[in-house]
Protein backbone atom coordinates (compact mmCIF):
# COMPACT_ATOMS: atom_id res chain seq x y z
CA UNK A 1 0.00 0.00 0.00
CA UNK A 2 3.16 2.65 0.65
CA UNK A 3 5.02 2.12 -2.69
CA UNK A 4 0.63 2.47 -4.59
CA UNK A 5 0.85 5.51 -2.27
CA UNK A 6 4.10 6.65 -3.02
CA UNK A 7 3.42 6.21 -7.16
CA UNK A 8 0.47 8.05 -6.77
CA UNK A 9 1.80 10.80 -5.21
CA UNK A 10 4.61 10.97 -7.82
CA UNK A 11 2.31 10.87 -10.49
CA UNK A 12 0.24 13.73 -9.36
CA UNK A 13 3.22 15.76 -8.17
CA UNK A 14 5.13 15.50 -11.96
CA UNK A 15 1.66 16.21 -12.94
CA UNK A 16 1.20 19.18 -11.46
CA UNK A 17 4.84 20.37 -11.58
CA UNK A 18 5.07 20.12 -15.50
CA UNK A 19 1.43 21.46 -15.94
CA UNK A 20 1.54 24.14 -13.96
CA UNK A 21 5.87 25.31 -15.04
CA UNK A 22 4.56 24.38 -18.77
CA UNK A 23 1.34 25.98 -19.53
CA UNK A 24 3.15 29.07 -17.61
CA UNK A 25 5.90 28.95 -19.78
CA UNK A 26 3.33 28.84 -22.85
CA UNK A 27 1.22 31.73 -21.43
CA UNK A 28 4.58 33.52 -21.41
CA UNK A 29 5.51 32.43 -25.02
CA UNK A 30 2.04 32.62 -26.65
CA UNK A 31 0.43 35.08 -25.18
CA UNK A 32 -2.25 32.88 -24.29
CA UNK A 33 -4.18 32.54 -20.96
CA UNK A 34 -4.61 28.72 -19.35
CA UNK A 35 -4.76 29.97 -15.50
CA UNK A 36 -7.33 27.19 -14.19
CA UNK A 37 -4.84 24.59 -15.04
CA UNK A 38 -1.94 26.84 -13.68
CA UNK A 39 -4.10 26.97 -11.01
CA UNK A 40 -5.05 23.31 -10.56
CA UNK A 41 -1.15 22.53 -11.12
CA UNK A 42 0.11 24.61 -8.70
CA UNK A 43 -2.30 23.54 -5.78
CA UNK A 44 -1.33 19.79 -7.14
CA UNK A 45 2.02 20.10 -6.48
CA UNK A 46 1.96 22.47 -3.00
CA UNK A 47 -0.05 19.45 -1.75
CA UNK A 48 1.84 16.60 -2.78
CA UNK A 49 5.43 18.03 -1.68
CA UNK A 50 3.91 17.39 1.89
CA UNK A 51 2.35 14.17 1.09
CA UNK A 52 5.60 13.03 -0.08
CA UNK A 53 7.75 13.23 3.07
CA UNK A 54 5.02 11.95 5.31
CA UNK A 55 5.12 8.95 2.93
CA UNK A 56 9.00 9.00 2.85
CA UNK A 57 8.61 9.28 6.70
CA UNK A 58 6.25 6.21 6.91
CA UNK A 59 9.33 4.19 4.78
CA UNK A 60 11.46 5.35 6.87
CA UNK A 61 9.53 4.26 10.03
CA UNK A 62 8.36 0.79 9.10
CA UNK A 63 5.09 1.65 8.12
CA UNK A 64 2.67 3.32 6.68
CA UNK A 65 0.50 4.28 10.06
CA UNK A 66 4.03 5.94 11.00
CA UNK A 67 3.26 8.70 8.48
CA UNK A 68 3.01 11.22 11.38
CA UNK A 69 5.22 9.76 13.50
CA UNK A 70 7.76 12.81 14.11
CA UNK A 71 10.26 11.11 16.12
CA UNK A 72 12.35 10.54 13.15
CA UNK A 73 11.37 13.14 10.74
CA UNK A 74 14.51 15.03 10.62
CA UNK A 75 16.13 12.14 8.55
CA UNK A 76 13.58 13.06 6.15
CA UNK A 77 13.39 16.77 6.09
CA UNK A 78 17.10 17.54 6.17
CA UNK A 79 17.63 15.87 2.71
CA UNK A 80 14.50 17.25 1.11
CA UNK A 81 14.13 20.68 3.05
CA UNK A 82 15.70 23.29 0.02
CA UNK A 83 13.85 20.91 -3.07
CA UNK A 84 10.37 21.36 -0.47
CA UNK A 85 10.76 24.66 0.25
CA UNK A 86 11.45 25.71 -3.47
CA UNK A 87 8.43 23.81 -4.56
CA UNK A 88 6.24 25.25 -2.17
CA UNK A 89 7.18 28.62 -2.27
CA UNK A 90 7.43 28.30 -6.48
CA UNK A 91 3.77 27.08 -6.54
CA UNK A 92 2.31 30.07 -4.22
CA UNK A 93 4.32 32.28 -6.41
CA UNK A 94 3.14 30.81 -9.27
CA UNK A 95 0.14 31.45 -7.69
CA UNK A 96 -0.03 34.77 -6.79
CA UNK A 97 1.10 35.59 -10.50
CA UNK A 98 -1.53 34.02 -12.57
CA UNK A 99 -4.31 35.34 -9.88
CA UNK A 100 -3.39 38.70 -9.86
CA UNK A 101 -2.31 38.56 -13.39
CA UNK A 102 1.53 39.71 -13.02
CA UNK A 103 3.70 38.37 -15.10
CA UNK A 104 7.11 38.44 -13.44
CA UNK A 105 5.73 36.79 -10.45
CA UNK A 106 4.45 34.24 -12.60
CA UNK A 107 8.32 33.83 -14.29
CA UNK A 108 9.61 34.27 -10.53
CA UNK A 109 7.37 31.20 -9.60
CA UNK A 110 8.32 29.17 -12.73
CA UNK A 111 11.94 29.97 -11.90
CA UNK A 112 11.89 28.61 -8.67
CA UNK A 113 10.42 25.64 -8.73
CA UNK A 114 13.16 24.49 -11.52
CA UNK A 115 15.50 25.50 -8.99
CA UNK A 116 14.49 23.01 -6.87
CA UNK A 117 14.13 20.47 -9.04
CA UNK A 118 18.14 21.00 -9.24
CA UNK A 119 17.91 20.91 -5.56
CA UNK A 120 17.08 17.12 -5.03
CA UNK A 121 16.74 13.79 -7.10
CA UNK A 122 19.32 11.07 -8.50
CA UNK A 123 21.90 13.64 -10.08
CA UNK A 124 22.16 15.23 -6.59
CA UNK A 125 23.74 11.66 -5.69
CA UNK A 126 26.81 12.01 -8.59
CA UNK A 127 30.37 12.54 -6.69
CA UNK A 128 30.92 15.09 -8.22
CA UNK A 129 27.45 16.85 -9.38
CA UNK A 130 28.85 20.22 -10.48
CA UNK A 131 26.22 21.88 -12.70
CA UNK A 132 24.34 18.85 -13.67
CA UNK A 133 21.96 19.12 -11.28
CA UNK A 134 20.94 22.85 -13.03
CA UNK A 135 21.24 20.90 -16.61
CA UNK A 136 18.74 18.38 -14.96
CA UNK A 137 16.37 21.96 -14.24
CA UNK A 138 16.77 23.33 -17.81
CA UNK A 139 16.00 19.65 -19.35
CA UNK A 140 12.93 19.65 -17.09
CA UNK A 141 12.01 23.21 -17.56
CA UNK A 142 11.97 22.56 -21.16
CA UNK A 143 10.68 19.12 -21.32
CA UNK A 144 7.74 20.77 -19.47
CA UNK A 145 6.90 23.21 -22.13
CA UNK A 146 7.11 20.45 -24.64
CA UNK A 147 4.51 18.47 -22.92
CA UNK A 148 1.94 21.08 -22.15
CA UNK A 149 1.69 21.68 -25.75
CA UNK A 150 -1.69 18.84 -26.14
CA UNK A 151 -3.54 21.78 -23.47
CA UNK A 152 -1.79 24.87 -25.20
CA UNK A 153 -2.36 23.99 -28.70
CA UNK A 154 -5.57 22.05 -28.64
CA UNK A 155 -8.33 23.45 -31.36
CA UNK A 156 -11.56 24.58 -29.06
CA UNK A 157 -14.56 26.07 -30.44
CA UNK A 158 -13.76 28.97 -28.91
CA UNK A 159 -10.47 30.14 -30.59
CA UNK A 160 -10.41 31.14 -33.62
CA UNK A 161 -8.41 29.92 -36.67
CA UNK A 162 -6.13 32.50 -36.96
CA UNK A 163 -5.73 32.45 -33.06
CA UNK A 164 -4.55 29.26 -33.34
CA UNK A 165 -2.46 29.17 -36.53
CA UNK A 166 -0.68 31.90 -34.58
CA UNK A 167 -0.48 29.48 -31.66
CA UNK A 168 1.23 26.34 -33.55
CA UNK A 169 3.84 28.62 -35.32
CA UNK A 170 4.92 30.34 -32.08
CA UNK A 171 5.11 26.87 -30.45
CA UNK A 172 6.86 25.46 -33.56
CA UNK A 173 9.16 28.48 -33.42
CA UNK A 174 10.17 27.59 -30.01
CA UNK A 175 10.36 24.02 -30.30
CA UNK A 176 12.05 23.57 -33.07
CA UNK A 177 15.64 23.99 -31.11
CA UNK A 178 14.15 23.33 -27.36
CA UNK A 179 13.00 19.83 -28.10
CA UNK A 180 16.02 18.53 -29.76
CA UNK A 181 17.86 19.61 -26.60
CA UNK A 182 15.07 17.97 -24.35
CA UNK A 183 16.11 14.79 -26.20
CA UNK A 184 19.92 14.89 -26.23
CA UNK A 185 19.63 16.41 -22.34
CA UNK A 186 17.24 13.09 -21.61
CA UNK A 187 20.36 11.10 -23.29
CA UNK A 188 22.99 12.31 -21.58
CA UNK A 189 22.07 12.36 -17.99
CA UNK A 190 20.63 9.00 -18.72
CA UNK A 191 24.19 7.72 -19.50
CA UNK A 192 25.65 9.75 -16.98
CA UNK A 193 23.67 8.03 -14.50
CA UNK A 194 23.84 4.66 -15.35
CA UNK A 195 27.64 5.04 -16.16
CA UNK A 196 27.65 4.94 -20.15
CA UNK A 197 25.54 4.53 -23.03
CA UNK A 198 25.98 0.97 -22.96
CA UNK A 199 25.46 0.33 -18.99
CA UNK A 200 22.04 1.95 -19.98
CA UNK A 201 20.55 -1.18 -21.37
CA UNK A 202 22.13 -3.23 -18.34
CA UNK A 203 20.09 -1.96 -15.77
CA UNK A 204 16.49 -2.26 -14.83
CA UNK A 205 16.56 1.50 -14.32
CA UNK A 206 18.49 2.29 -17.61
CA UNK A 207 16.07 0.12 -19.69
CA UNK A 208 13.21 2.23 -17.97
CA UNK A 209 15.07 4.92 -19.82
CA UNK A 210 15.98 3.70 -22.89
CA UNK A 211 11.96 3.19 -23.06
CA UNK A 212 11.03 6.73 -22.11
CA UNK A 213 13.43 7.94 -24.97
CA UNK A 214 11.36 5.53 -27.53
CA UNK A 215 8.03 7.01 -26.54
CA UNK A 216 10.01 10.57 -26.84
CA UNK A 217 11.26 9.86 -30.25
CA UNK A 218 7.40 8.72 -31.16
CA UNK A 219 6.36 12.34 -29.79
CA UNK A 220 9.37 13.93 -31.53
CA UNK A 221 7.98 12.61 -35.21
CA UNK A 222 4.26 13.49 -34.44
CA UNK A 223 6.01 17.31 -33.49
CA UNK A 224 7.91 17.35 -36.91
CA UNK A 225 4.04 16.27 -38.17
CA UNK A 226 2.21 19.39 -36.80
CA UNK A 227 4.52 21.64 -38.05
CA UNK A 228 4.87 20.62 -41.78
CA UNK A 229 1.90 18.75 -42.02
CA UNK A 230 -1.08 20.08 -39.48
CA UNK A 231 0.32 23.68 -39.72
CA UNK A 232 -0.49 23.80 -43.42
CA UNK A 233 -3.36 21.77 -43.31
CA UNK A 234 -4.98 24.26 -41.28
CA UNK A 235 -4.19 27.21 -43.53
CA UNK A 236 -5.64 25.34 -46.56
CA UNK A 237 -8.33 23.23 -44.57
CA UNK A 238 -9.15 24.46 -41.11
CA UNK A 239 -11.89 22.32 -40.29
CA UNK A 240 -9.75 18.96 -41.42
CA UNK A 241 -6.63 20.41 -39.73
CA UNK A 242 -8.58 21.20 -36.52
CA UNK A 243 -9.64 17.38 -36.55
CA UNK A 244 -5.95 16.05 -37.52
CA UNK A 245 -4.80 17.93 -34.62
CA UNK A 246 -6.84 17.16 -32.57
CA UNK A 247 -6.11 13.29 -33.10
CA UNK A 248 -2.05 14.32 -33.11
CA UNK A 249 -3.10 15.72 -29.58
CA UNK A 250 -4.87 13.21 -28.40
CA UNK A 251 -2.09 10.40 -29.10
CA UNK A 252 0.67 13.26 -28.24
CA UNK A 253 -0.92 13.27 -24.40
CA UNK A 254 -0.90 9.60 -24.51
CA UNK A 255 2.49 9.15 -24.51
CA UNK A 256 3.64 12.17 -22.18
CA UNK A 257 1.41 10.21 -19.79
CA UNK A 258 3.81 6.76 -20.77
CA UNK A 259 6.79 8.77 -20.36
CA UNK A 260 5.48 10.56 -17.13
CA UNK A 261 4.57 7.27 -15.72
CA UNK A 262 7.89 5.49 -16.41
CA UNK A 263 9.78 8.59 -14.99
CA UNK A 264 8.03 7.55 -11.69
CA UNK A 265 8.40 4.24 -11.70
CA UNK A 266 12.04 5.09 -12.75
CA UNK A 267 12.62 7.33 -9.43
CA UNK A 268 10.46 4.81 -6.89
CA UNK A 269 10.49 1.16 -7.81
CA UNK A 270 14.59 1.15 -8.73
CA UNK A 271 16.80 3.50 -9.50
CA UNK A 272 20.68 4.36 -10.73
CA UNK A 273 23.51 2.18 -9.98
CA UNK A 274 25.65 5.29 -9.60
Amino acid sequence: MLVELSILTKIVLYAGLLAGVGLSLQQIALGAEFRRVIIVGALLLAFCVPVRLFLLNAELAGGLQHALDFSMFDWVWTPNQAQTLAYLSGAVAMLFGVLARLPLMLIVGVLTILVGVGLGGHTRGLETPGMIPWIASLHVGLAAFWVSAPIALWPSQNIDDDVLLHRMERFSAIAIWGVPLVFAGGVWLGALLTGSFSGMAMTGYGRLLILKLVLACAALALGGANRFWVTRKLRANPTAGRRLLRRILIVDGIIFSGIVLIIVLATTITGPTR
